[in-house]
């Protein structure tokens, strides 16, 4: 396996220029198409009856812009497609036509519309909402702008998520680039194609959405450029894994994102020695506990970000690197101190990302960092104090959400802050707050979680304030009469979960106002009547979990959309809804004082609503429904004085819902048969004999549990069905045959079915994962338990005794089966061949262990794995292939395990510890962990004690095996590991642990290391195992030794050496006098003479086993054998 390496260093073959046009054949930017509205519109839009006079409306009061043509062609096309799931195009086209009446000037009705038209797009698309909203932000300081930084602006702004392939994320970035082209939201220069500008339009929409920003900014790069110095940024590319210039020499570089997995295999405290020029660095995941050397004389620096650095514990040496203007450490937990004189050399910062580190407080010198733009100290759990920031004049963010352990600011007033923009105070312990006074860029203020929080200061001044969020902060019991002022702009104001018992008078001032969240104010019992007569521009009115008993009038919320009342426990009736014309969301669920609308209400004049919800309500009779022809969501649940369900006309509704509704008798009508769109349909627990299913052919759940049907169940076309409850109905045998067709079928719940026998097989049904049969007759399971594998709930009958069930060849344990009736079947019993068994539900071992004959014996028969559940996907078979082929064999072969080795246990791919493994791990005696995320160290495993053997697999956070006092206490889990079989750990640096009395692994007799690139010396005299009877190396580039000691080590019990591919290894260390094979091929570095040193020479040793019989591959998904390095 000769395989040659370049270093990254050297000059990439793989440079790949991506020009910023697309068109394969000239070579130019794509023709341009008509802008017109018209044009732009699906047909089922501009067949709409309102299109054409809504659009020649928007050309009348806001010109043909193209820009805008496009955003609001999207949104409409989306919704058209999307079947009006959240909206209706007509009801998008009325609220077009409506908001073209707003508004003074032309400038103002585009922006409303452009504002709009994007609170529709698809959130599906978060990269290009995301990017969009940073160039917003980004071109309002910079003019025009090369397309490359544009895109690496994205990248490390993280709009596209924290990266971890810069080849996929720098392409990532032109596709949403050229869709910002393609919809004229960016446009190129007429003389230079390669630089973007965005539509002066786009750049003035305010950031109105409810939670801000899709995307937070984390370093605020737009204002940190100086006269378009781009550093470099305009001529970097993807080559080698990184994003970089594409400078011919390596010390010529300027920029460079890179990989910290990258650089592991590199020589990381030399490695920047010759990047002298280097101005941009950013190494994302970095394997390092201090700065190296060779980049703290990186005195060229002007950015240098070190994303998810979990490991840094120190950055004193920054202070070589005066050029910053840039700094990001975030998500080191490790790093705790800031040397005090730090910022006294950092002068010429203008952007500060500490965020998730865990500083307990900043120095004093960052009070005179006077042109910083952005400070990011979210998630600081451990800060409890900031310094001065009077002096930081040029500052537009800071953010401090997410600091639990900050009580105070420095500053009494940051009134000097003019510039400031928005302020995030969230989930602080801040008592009491600076003073803000006429801070007329600030637009968003969040002191959202504030639990301490006692007074807000006076907001007057603020009038570029648009959203206000208190919510949580459960000590505010006042706000003052005089807080805001008749000027004021705020859009967005929630004082949810407050202790605030009266709203100050000058609420009323808040006639721009969209959305107010007064929900779970315990302390507010009533509103005056006239409280929303100004407040023609809400949208949303949120009252829940409120005491309030009556309601103001509503005659004022022309424009409401929404209006939630969940749970106002003392609420007995509305006032009168008829101006509320464009209602789309009516919540009223969990008010159980709730028993009638007003006398005469009708909900005929609310044509717009999507979403009635009168759960838990004592309603007894509903308004006339048939006008509600945009009706959705109708949702009854335990209504039980409701005895009628009146006509629906809607063809739209999705979900009914009258779960409960145990008086609800009759139809006033039946459904209509054209009701193609309904998905779910629950009638459980009521007393309706008659299912009109009809041609729901789109139907995902029905439940009918507990219903006395008298009509026959025609269930052969519901074949989208995905959970069918029939539990307590008289179902019988016949009436279940067409069963089979359901292969979408999730959940199957039968409970009490008492005239219930058989059932069909359910071998069609792959993708079932609950099986209730608890109650019925059934005598034989009506499969194998082998082809049910997605099987995660099974409840049996209670005569399970005298079921006839088959598990031969199970591979899939179901998560949740009650055993305590079932017991271990014989078949289990009597296993030889100990079969792979998946768990995917913790619960089991839960259950198991409640029965001692089947917890003592399930890990000695079975191989079992235990890995996350895959949902909405085909589960990988793990050890079959798709033609049937087993590769167990093959799979065990490289592990060198054997089956012998029980009680077994393999952990696969969980990102975090499964909760509920604890006491499997402690029954076990050999456990693998493969490709899981949340191992760094083998006290992970808890208290495993009795492990004897391990086996570690691409586990990529793992380090060491046992960490420096962290695991002083745990080392008993090592006391009876005999075998240690390690593969594809790229940061692994030891495989003892310095500063640990390592005692405890000398029992170890077999030792298996294969493609840990970090590894240098295996290891120290002192820890070296004398038991050691095997021991296989292989693939680790920078391993220089095997033993590392002053004085003779003789190992002598091994009996079995394996070095291949060790390109670094000069010396082994060791002696071997029981040695009887050995493998030694390509370590180019251990001189002539190493076979006479290690006694290969002797009789004894049997050199024709030299070539392996197994050559380190592994077979993939495919069938095609690929390097286990790759694994």
């Amino acid at each position: 396996m000769n395989q040659t390496k370049t270093s990254i260093m050297e000059k990439s073959e793989n440079w790949l220029k991506v020009p910023l046009a697309m068109d394969s054949e000239a070579g130019q930017l794509p023709a341009p198409t008509s802008t017109q509205l018209s044009h732009l519109v699906a047909d089922d839009v501009r067949s709409n009856p309102k299109f054409q006079g809504t659009a020649q409306k928007i050309i009348q009061n806001c010109g043909d812009n193209p820009a805008l043509n496009r955003v609001i062609a999207e949104a409409l096309n989306h919704i058209a497609k999307q079947n009006g799931d959240d909206w209706t195009v007509e009801r998008a086209l009325e609220e077009m036509d409506s908001r073209c009446s707003t508004g003074k000037t032309s400038k103002s009705k585009q922006i409303s519309l452009m504002r709009y038209g994007f609170e529709m797009w698809p959130r599906s698309d978060l990269a290009m909402i995301n990017c969009c909203w940073h160039s917003r932000q980004f071109f309002r300081n910079n003019g025009g702008v090369h397309y490359n930084v544009l895109i690496t602006n994205w990248i490390l702004e993280e709009c596209f998520g924290l990266v971890d392939n810069f080849d996929k994320a720098y392409h990532q970035g032109h596709e949403v680039l050229m869709n910002l082209i393609e919809h004229d939201l960016l446009k190129t220069e007429k003389d230079n194609d390669n630089v973007v500008i965005m539509e002066e339009l786009v750049r003035d929409i305010p950031d109105t959405q409810y939670n801000g920003f899709v995307w937070k900014p984390t370093l605020g790069l737009s204002g940190v450029y100086e006269d378009k110095k781009w550093l470099g940024l305009d001529s970097v590319g993807p080559a080698d894994g990184m994003i970089r210039t594409s400078e011919e020499d390596w010390k010529d570089v300027s920029v460079l994102l890179v990989d910290g997995y990258h650089l592991c295999q590199e020589i990381i405290e030399t490695y920047f020695t010759t990047l002298k020029n280097l101005q941009v660095l950013a190494i994302f995941r970095p394997r390092i506990k201090a700065l190296p050397v060779s980049l703290t004389m990186l005195g060229k620096l002007h950015f240098l970000v070190l994303k998810d650095c979990d490991l840094l514990e120190k950055i004193d040496d920054l202070v070589n690197l005066k050029a910053l203007t840039v700094l990001e450490i975030s998500n080191a937990n490790n790093f705790k101190h800031i040397p005090e004189d730090l910022f006294n050399c950092l002068s010429k910062l203008r952007s500060l990302n500490l965020s998730k580190t865990g500083i307990e407080k900043l120095p004093s010198s960052l009070s005179k960092l006077d042109e910083l733009r952005s400070i990011n100290l979210r998630g600081c759990h451990c800060l409890k104090a900031l310094p001065i920031l009077k002096r930081l004049v040029k500052l537009q963010l800071l953010d401090i959400s997410g600091a639990t352990s900050l009580e105070r600011l420095g500053d009494k007033s940051i009134n000097t802050l003019q510039d400031l923009q928005q302020l995030d105070l969230s989930q602080t312990q801040i008592v009491h707050v600076p003073f803000l006074k006429n801070m007329k860029q600030l637009s968003r203020l969040s002191y959202r979680d504030c639990k301490e929080l006692i007074r807000l200061p006076n907001l007057r001044g603020l009038s570029g304030l648009q959203v206000l969020d208190v919510s949580g902060a459960l000590k505010l019991k006042e706000i003052q009469d005089d807080t805001f002022s008749e000027d004021n702009n705020l859009k967005m104001l929630d004082l949810s979960r407050t202790a605030v018992s009266c709203l100050p008078c000058t609420i009323r001032n808040l006639s721009n106002l969209e959305l107010l969240n007064l929900s779970e104010m315990s302390k507010l019992v009533e509103l005056e009547d006239d409280i929303f007569n100004n407040m023609a521009c809400l949208r949303h009115l949120n009252l829940s979990k409120s005491l309030v008993e009556k309601l103001p009038s509503l005659n004022g919320l022309v424009n409401i959309q929404e209006l939630k009342l969940q749970e106002c426990s003392k609420l007995q009736e509305l006032p009168s809804l008829t101006t509320l014309k464009k209602l789309e969301v009516l919540d009223l669920s969990g008010c159980v004082s709730f028993k009638a609308f007003k006398e005469g209400e009708s909900f005929i004049h609310m044509t717009h609503l999507q979403r009635l919800d009168l759960s838990e309500t004592k309603i007894e009779i509903l308004p006339d429904l048939s006008g509600l022809h945009n009706l959705s969501h109708l949702l009854l649940r335990n209504c039980v004085n409701l005895k009628k369900l009146p006509c629906i006309s809607s063809f739209k509704l999705k979900e009914l819902n009258v779960y409960g509704a145990e008086n609800l008798r009759d139809w006033e009508a039946e459904l209509p048969d054209s009701m193609n769109q309904l998905e779910i349909l629950n009638l459980s627990e009521t007393q309706l004999r008659s299912v009109p299913l009809n041609n729901y052919t789109n139907l995902r759940e029905l439940s009918l549990r507990g219903c006395e049907l008298q009509t026959t169940l025609q269930l052969d076309k519901l074949t989208n069905l995905e959970v069918l409850d029939l539990s307590r109905t008289l179902i019988n045998s016949l009436q279940m045959q067409t069963i089979t067709n359901l292969t979408n079928l999730r959940q199957l719940l039968l409970t009490d079915c008492s005239e219930l026998q058989e059932i069909p097989t359910l071998e069609p049904l792959v993708k079932l994962e609950a099986l209730h049969l608890k109650g019925t007759k059934v005598k034989k399971f009506p499969c194998q338990m082998a082809k049910v594998t997605r099987l995660m709930h099974l409840d049996l009958p209670a005569s399970s005794d005298t079921l006839e069930l088959n598990w031969t060849g199970i591979k899939s344990l179901p998560g949740e089966l009650n055993w305590d009736l079932f017991g271990m079947p014989s078949e289990l019993k009597n296993i030889t061949n100990k079969p792979s068994m998946i768990v995917r539900n913790m619960n089991s071992f839960e259950t198991m262990k409640a029965i001692p004959e089947i917890w003592n014996s399930c890990f000695n028969k079975f191989f079992i794995s235990v890995c996350p559940l895959k949902t909405d996907e085909e589960d990988e078979e793990i050890y079959v292939h798709q033609d049937g082929t087993s590769f167990q064999d093959i799979y065990f072969h490289v592990m060198s395990y054997r089956h012998e080795y029980s009680p077994f246990l393999e952990i696969r791919r969980f990102k975090s510890f499964p909760a509920g493994l604890e006491d499997a791990l402690m029954k076990v005696e050999y456990v693998s962990l493969v490709e899981n995320g949340f191992i760094r160290s083998l006290s992970e495993l808890g208290n495993a004690n009795n492990l004897k053997g391990c086996w570690i697999w691409s586990c990529t956070k793992l380090e060491s095996l046992m960490k420096k006092d962290k695991d002083n206490d745990n080392l008993t889990l090592l006391n009876n590991l005999e075998i240690l079989w390690i593969s594809n750990l790229p940061i692994l640096k030891n495989v003892h642990s310095t500063g640990l009395q390592f005692e405890s692994i000398r029992n170890l007799t077999q030792l298996y290391i294969d493609s840990c690139p970090q590894l240098e010396t295996l290891f120290k005299s002192s820890h070296l195992s004398k038991s050691l009877e095997i021991l296989h190396v292989k693939f680790c580039d920078r391993l220089k030794i095997i033993c590392e000691s002053k004085e003779e080590c003789i190992l002598e019990k091994l009996h079995s050496l394996n070095l291949v591919e060790l390109p670094e290894l000069t010396d082994i260390g060791l002696k071997f006098p029981s040695l009887r094979t050995a493998n030694i091929r390509n370590c180019p570095k251990l001189g002539e003479n190493f076979e006479k040193e290690l006694g290969l020479e002797e009789p004894r040793v049997e050199r024709d086993l030299i070539c392996e019989q197994w050559d380190g591959s592994q077979i993939n998904r495919n069938g095609e054998a690929t390097s286990l390095r790759s694994f």
